[in-house]
């Protein structure tokens, strides 16, 4: 069966096989939902045609199990390298491989000769393969090519993540960060947040309940996955949701075939409308009713972010938008998913880990509580206009419009939250107490608005 490519995926197939030409390693930056498989397996089928070994790489079982299942949707005679698998067959031109099963076993088929290696998820750690393939071409495959990038010598990018939007390959996100967990007391190790810590905190019971609270204020009752800290906090998210009237249902590392699957089938079906878990769907699921995605897990992981919100932007007939409900305020370290970014194929100075600062391309709506880019004046979900002071011109001289003063006080105090929590990153990108976010406050808004801004200080509340 022949594969038909979009316009954009053959001239990136084109533009790979020109690249091979004088170069080895190169990656494909293409998005979620851009089709990645389908021009893997396009690749792949081109060089069954040549008869060129292909070993494509991915992780865990489960992702061997979907890449099988693509291959065999095209008919593209394929072994997967597992013993013991009814599909093994070492004498197959096309191996699909777990990495694990290949280091377990130290088994690399076809590192002895010249063939195509495709990486999926590149920007994981793939040392061993660059080891063991040293001269063979390797192809990497990543919508986040965000971490350490330095072994491939070039890169492909498609298009843009808001270009597929704009295709309707994807769909427009919506975000709400109505309650945001107070990450301010935590340390930060290896580029991320303490994870004991983290469980720690995002399983007190009032954040559990703004979690709950807020679905069922602004997710409409849409088939949602929620990514939780740990397997604890999930199972937690999940009682929680229940007990509101909310059907939810927990999967984790050790769920079997059938309950993922039976997972997956509850959102299509509408029996379930939320997938509690930790990271076994952020990457390689394919969900595409999925239309609200909860983030209760916050974290300086640009990769894991994007991944997570990958699974709510698949189009779907119906679907007019995903909902982003980021309890976690990882919006506000990150911006908004179809913001343009870019990658380095440079070596991290001193090994280091990239640590991405706070985004401060973003606002947030004082009437609906929507995150949205801060170059857009209006809302853009509920229209509200920020306020602002008035001028009218008399008599030749500019003043400002006479406020009442109630309404002075209300927009002085609708200000101040809003500069609460802007202020709140910058204190943790500089490494400022929050002793200086008060301080800021109060010299700008005044000391009528500070019961306000101690009230969300005690609670580490930013609404």
């Amino acid at each position: 069966m022949s594969i038909t490519l979009r316009e954009y995926q053959s001239d990136a197939i084109n533009s790979i096989y020109h690249k091979w030409k004088t170069k080895k390693n190169i990656i494909l930056w293409s998005a979620t939902g851009s089709g990645k498989s389908e021009m893997a397996a396009y690749i792949a089928q081109d060089c069954l045609k040549d008869k060129m070994p292909v070993v494509m790489i991915v992780r865990g079982r489960e992702l061997v199990k979907n890449l099988s299942e693509r291959l065999d949707k095209y008919k593209i005679d394929h072994s997967v390298h597992m013993a013991g698998h009814y599909r093994f067959n070492k004498k197959k031109l096309i191996q699909v491989c777990s990495i694990d099963t290949m280091k377990a076993r130290n088994d690399y088929p076809y590192s002895d000769v010249q063939c195509v290696v495709i990486l999926d998820e590149c920007h994981k750690n793939y040392d061993d393969i660059f080891e063991r393939y040293p001269i063979q071409y390797k192809l990497g495959l990543s919508g986040t090519p965000f971490s350490d990038m330095s072994m491939y010598d070039d890169y492909i990018q498609p298009l843009e993540l808001y270009e597929l939007r704009d295709m309707g390959v994807l769909v427009p996100e919506k975000i709400y960060c109505p309650h945001v967990i107070d990450t301010n007391s935590l340390k930060i190790v290896a580029g991320d947040f303490k994870r004991d810590q983290i469980e720690q905190l995002v399983t007190n019971g009032e954040i559990v309940g703004n979690v709950i609270r807020d679905y069922i204020d602004l997710g409409e009752n849409r088939p949602t996955i929620c990514f939780a800290v740990s397997v604890e906090h999930s199972k937690q998210l999940c009682d929680e949701f229940n007990k509101r009237g909310v059907r939810a249902i927990h999967c984790d590392a050790s769920s079997t075939d059938d309950e993922r699957k039976r997972a997956k089938e509850g959102l299509e079906n509408g029996t379930i409308k939320v997938l509690c878990n930790v990271d076994i769907f952020s990457v390689g699921w394919d969900c595409p009713i999925v239309s609200c995605i909860i983030l209760a897990r916050p974290t300086w992981s640009l990769i894991w972010y994007l991944q997570a919100i990958g699974r709510g932007l698949r189009a779907n007939p119906g679907k007019h938008d995903c909902i982003i409900l980021d309890n976690a305020g990882n919006v506000f370290r990150h911006g908004t998913p179809y913001r343009p970014r870019d990658i380095s194929l440079d070596k991290p100075e001193n090994g280091k880990k990239k640590k991405y600062n706070a985004d401060e391309s973003v606002r947030t709506c004082f009437e609906c509580y929507a995150v949205y880019e801060s170059k857009l004046i209006d809302c853009p979900y509920c229209g509200a206009t920020p306020p602002v002071r008035e001028i009218k011109k008399i008599e030749g001289v500019l003043k400002l419009y006479n406020e009442t003063p109630q309404e002075k006080e209300e927009r002085t105090k609708k200000e101040a939250q809003n500069a609460y929590h802007k202020l709140l990153w910058v204190a943790r990108k500089k490494n400022l107490p929050k002793s200086w976010v008060r301080s800021e406050i109060e010299k700008k808004y005044g000391k009528a608005v500070m019961p306000i801004i101690d009230e969300l200080l005690r609670f580490s509340k930013l609404w």
